[in-house]
């Protein structure tokens, strides 16, 4: 009852070394190495997404937060500019004078003898202080700090 076309044809059987890799496939567990090295990997994967996630959600923080500076900073030079010409306008001799008339305060400009005008030294007092000579009457420890700074 097997074959219709009679024992002339036998069915052909397989070679018994790919009979035996077919089952020892299906009886094999799987290796540890192939866990691990599989495990490493998917680690890998999700810590590199996490960290670019990261990485973009403190890109997003750190703009917003320089938008909020520059708004701040924008404001505060507004009010500079606001209270410099307020200043200015309250330091105007003319306001001055009325303010002086309004109050009956009996200021008056001063006389040009009056007015004792001071210099403030520039570059070359400063060159010519550090080649002047020390005076003598400074003690030894002082000349030597002195000479020491030059």
């Amino acid at each position: 009852m097997g074959n219709p076309a009679g024992d002339r044809f036998k069915e052909a059987d397989p070679p018994r070394q790919f009979e035996e890799m077919r089952r020892n496939r299906k009886r094999e567990y799987l290796r540890f190495g192939t866990v691990t090295k599989s495990l490493v990997a998917c680690m890998c994967i999700g810590v590199s997404g996490l960290g670019y996630v990261w990485q973009k959600n403190a890109i997003y923080r750190l703009g917003d937060d320089i938008k909020r500076r520059e708004a701040a900073l924008s404001s505060a030079q507004k009010r500079n500019t606001m209270l410099a010409a307020q200043l200015a306008h309250l330091q105007s001799p003319a306001l001055l004078e009325t303010k002086c008339q309004q109050y009956n305060l009996g200021l008056v400009a001063p006389k040009e003898n009056q007015v004792v005008r001071l210099y403030e030294p520039g570059q070359e007092w400063d060159l010519q202080m550090a080649n002047a000579p020390l005076p003598p009457s400074l003690p030894r420890e002082l000349k030597s700090k002195a000479l020491a700074k030059r």
